[in-house]
């Protein structure tokens, strides 16, 4: 097993320093790995508010872009059946499923006004 390469320059430092010759290096460096990571972990479990408040923006962006998006499909349903795409039963179970589902939006809508 060949041995271990330091610089020289590190180890003369590292020896000539008073203080850090007292210190074993590799349970030193093992100790600044653990804080690093423990900091590394604890800032990225942390959000800044202004991350929250964007998704939060997006949330009703998205929620706005539904409604817009059921509301066409509303409109489109008396085209379909006019132009005998779909039929009376389908047109009336269509409808109430887009309507609930417009209700669903807008009531969580609500809770951003």
């Amino acid at each position: 097993m060949a041995p271990a390469y330091h610089p020289e320059w590190l180890v003369n430092f590292w020896l000539t320093t008073p203080g850090l010759n007292m210190l074993n290096p590799h349970y030193l460096l093992i100790v600044l790995a653990a804080v690093i990571t423990a900091v590394w972990f604890w800032q990225k479990r942390r959000k800044p508010a202004e991350d929250i408040i964007g998704e939060e923006d997006q949330l009703f962006k998205h929620l706005l872009v539904r409604k817009k998006v059921i509301e066409a499909e509303l409109a489109g349903l008396e085209a379909r059946l006019s132009a005998a795409e779909i039929t009376e039963e389908h047109f009336n179970k269509m409808k109430l499923d887009y309507q609930s589902h417009l209700a669903e939006v807008n009531k969580e809508l609500e809770q951003y006004t």
